[in-house]
């Protein structure tokens, strides 16, 4: 390994969109090195593959059981190898908004108009399932919807959309729409998020909890709701007991969530490293 990637520490130097994976380790972006490092708080780097050969920028990724991580730019989806070629290339009906992950494939969520999903198996060219009605060629400018996604721990896909904090459950075997969340906010029906939220953050899930959670601007937070909360907020979305609350993080909006290790929300910061914002 590089020793450019062996002294990189997410603790530090993270400054990217990444996703918790199920062993609690996250995939980030250093864009000074053109790496993609997969980093575990407990044990560090665990494995660096290098993008120097990716013409374009990356939107999202996902590394695959194999070590070899699949890259989202632009309308192509590119798989790089652990040594950092590139090996295959698959065009996307769309740009790529978000994606998460299980066992058997990646889902992508696409930044279309109406919402389309697909899941893919770990080969990349192979359509596992799709939800929604694909977008047709030439559908215009890209709209900024980026309708994030996570799965949860029954392999579920929670799909948020629009100004509504509640969310889509999907089948994560089949697609198929399974039912919305119903969360009330002090007993109320949760009220929509205020001005335009069609730029939505990441979604993150507290495992084993039955909770997500959501990072949003304290100015769409509903003014009944939004008291003394500044910057960003962090939406707590307790699906079991289908009741929303709002946190203050600290935080300015410039911070990304993503994910959740023990009690903390874990934000990457706009300048590198990562800040903890404990949730109970």
């Amino acid at each position: 390994m590089p020793a450019s990637a062996q002294a990189w520490d997410a603790a530090g130097r993270a400054a990217s969109w990444a996703k918790q994976d199920k062993d609690d380790s996250f995939t980030f972006y250093d864009a000074q090195g053109r790496f993609l490092h997969t980093w575990v708080r407990d044990g560090g780097l665990m494995r660096s593959i290098s993008l120097a050969k990716l013409e374009a920028e990356p939107d999202r990724w996902v590394v695959d059981p194999r070590n070899n991580a699949w890259v989202a730019h632009g309308t192509t989806l590119t798989l790089v190898d652990r040594s950092g070629r590139l090996t295959t290339s698959v065009k996307l009906p769309a740009e790529v908004g978000d994606v998460c992950w299980d066992a058997k494939g990646f889902v992508i969520s696409y930044r279309t108009v109406e919402p389309y999903l697909e899941k893919r198996d770990f080969k990349g060219t192979e359509v596992l399932w799709s939800f929604g009605a694909k977008p047709p060629k030439r559908e215009g400018s890209a709209p900024v919807n980026r309708r994030p996604i996570v799965s949860d721990d029954s392999g579920n896909v929670l799909l948020a959309d629009g100004n509504s904090l509640n969310l889509s459950i999907l089948d994560g075997t089949t697609g198929r729409k399974l039912s919305e969340t119903n969360l009330t906010l002090g007993g109320a029906p949760v009220p929509a998020l205020e001005g335009n939220a069609a730029e939505r953050g990441p979604l993150a899930l507290w495992p084993g909890k039955s909770v997500a959670f959501a990072a949003v601007p304290a100015a769409q937070v509903p003014a009944s709701q939004r008291g003394t909360l500044q910057g960003l907020a962090l939406a707590r979305l307790d699906l079991a007991q289908s009741r929303l609350e709002f946190l203050p993080t600290g935080l300015d909006e410039s911070y990304l969530l993503v994910g959740v290790l023990d009690a903390d929300a874990v934000f990457a910061g706009p300048k590198g490293g990562l800040m903890l914002v404990k949730i109970k």
